[in-house]
């Protein structure tokens, strides 16, 4: 393979993950205006003579765990996630590597577990339909499992990355800025 087909094939890749990247922030943002709209309306709803419907806590409920699942990947490879950063200070810059790779290494052997688990709720869920909508259960894991799916491959791909480049350290006069 020449030079000039890896430098061409890098473009294309990252163009892939940044269109990955929008949609799945996108479909993050998605849920999070629903959910905001419609636990407003059941709000609104409590206090107007007007019906209740029952249906928009559900799909509250629904984009809450979309929203957690869709992002998730991306938290992951853009540093968003939940992190302990105290190791990160360490002198010897190896072990700061070792360190975040066999972290990420976890985080991915438990993004794996979750979607061997919902594969198998999609798989045996079928049968049982939401309360109100009568939804399938198995449709509302589906979007949870995309979701790990990215987690998993960006988890790999930023274990690889931190491996190969080195680790990734926390911008602490950022910190100190908001702190000051």
């Amino acid at each position: 393979m020449s030079d000039f087909t890896v430098l061409r094939a890098a473009p294309v890749w990252r163009r892939l993950v940044g269109v990955l990247t929008v949609l799945e922030i996108t479909i993050g943002a998605v849920c999070l205006l629903f959910i905001a709209v419609l636990v407003f309306f059941q709000a609104l709803q409590r206090y107007l003579p007007i019906p209740q419907v029952a249906w928009t806590g559900e799909i509250s409920q629904f984009c809450l765990a979309w929203l957690t699942f869709s992002v998730m990947g991306v938290l992951i490879t853009t540093g968003g996630h939940i992190t302990l950063e105290i190791l990160d200070s360490l002198k010897n810059q190896l072990v700061v590597r070792v360190i975040q790779v066999v972290a990420m290494l976890l985080s991915v052997s438990i993004a794996v577990l979750l979607v061997v688990e919902a594969v198998h709720l999609i798989q045996t869920q079928g049968v049982i339909t939401s309360s109100v909508l009568r939804i399938p259960m198995s449709w509302a894991y589906v979007p949870i499992l995309v979701g790990l799916i990215s987690a998993v491959i960006r988890g790999l791909i930023q274990a690889i990355r931190i491996a190969l480049t080195g680790p990734i350290l926390a911008d602490v006069d950022d910190d100190e800025a908001v702190l000051a």
